[in-house]
């Protein structure tokens, strides 16, 4: 267990973004998997359990590791959160044509609606989250 005591206020504050990274990615992709069936079964395509999953296994591995590298060079805001959604919703049409067999425009389409939805959904996520994260950071902050 980390002991409190010998962590800064800085490194208590950046473990605890990274924790909130780490449950929100985690929450996306459960919900993720949700989403892709429902939308697949409304445009009438095949609603697998497993082909949704592995759509979004591709997104969460593509998040991490465009959102580590955007951030490592820009920072964290909300532009470079839009460049990250641009390059998941690019990578993503790709895996969906090539996995539901579908043409490029369709795939496209389909993986904007999911991911414009998924991000909607992601930003109020992490505001509660965030907002627990804080009461739970301050209270943290107190005992020490």
């Amino acid at each position: 267990m980390i002991n409190m005591l010998f962590l800064t206020t800085d490194e208590i504050v950046i473990l605890t973004a990274f924790v909130l990274v780490i449950v929100l990615a985690i929450i996306m992709f459960i919900i993720g998997i949700y989403v892709t069936r429902w939308y697949a079964r409304k445009k009438e395509w095949s609603d697998s359990l497993l082909t949704a999953f592995i759509v979004n296994l591709i997104w969460l591995v593509t998040n991490f590791i465009s959102g580590f590298l955007v951030e490592l060079l820009f920072g964290a805001n909300f532009l470079f959160g839009i460049v990250e959604l641009v390059i998941a919703i690019i990578i993503g049409a790709i895996v969906v044509k090539i996995i539901y067999k579908k043409e490029f425009g369709e795939s496209f389409v389909f993986v904007i609606v999911i991911q414009i939805l998924l991000f909607l959904i992601a930003i109020l996520i992490g505001i509660v989250l965030g907002i627990i994260i804080g009461f739970i950071l301050v209270a943290l902050l107190l005992t020490i």
